[in-house]
């Protein structure tokens, strides 16, 4: 066998071992980029949480479809001091047909995740200093996911 072809075997198996190792976890309901996401969250000015963030949004049982609204969410939260603080993920859980249960009975959330929530996504529960969260995640932007939505379990005072 001439050296030439040896090489490209031997590259051939390393790139196919390469791929046998990567993780068939989408981003979305990977624990260790939903963390990115909420350092990403906590940390990053108004036009990032923008380009991370779907529209339409879901906050706890309210569609969010303007630009300019959820700008103006994101601002308000900034200057309001919101993060989530200390946040440690509790679970991770794939979607399903009952997920719209956790922001709300109504029409609107199951509409919601029936239209815009990708089959990718998740629920992530957060638990933080301010109290527990279900973060929706699908997609992504390069290695973190999106946010669709998020609403609160219960608001620590």
């Amino acid at each position: 066998m001439t050296r030439t072809k040896s090489t490209c075997i031997f590259i051939s198996v390393l790139m196919l071992m390469g791929l046998a190792s990567c993780s068939t976890v989408p981003p979305s309901q990977n624990p260790a980029r939903i963390q990115g996401l909420i350092k990403a969250l906590n940390t990053e000015p108004v036009e990032r949480l923008m380009e991370r963030s779907n529209r339409p949004f879901l906050l706890d049982g309210e569609i969010i479809i303007r630009e300019a609204d959820m700008e103006a969410l994101w601002q308000n939260l900034r200057n309001g001091g919101f993060t989530f603080l200390n946040a440690e993920i509790l679970s991770v859980t794939p979607v399903g047909p009952e997920s719209y249960h956790l922001f709300g009975t109504t029409k609107d959330a199951e509409f919601f995740f029936k239209k815009y929530v990708p089959k990718d996504g998740a629920i992530a529960e957060i638990g933080t200093d301010y109290g527990t969260f279900y973060i929706i995640t699908g997609s992504r932007t390069w290695f973190t996911p999106k946010i669709i939505g998020f609403t609160s379990k219960g608001v620590n005072k």
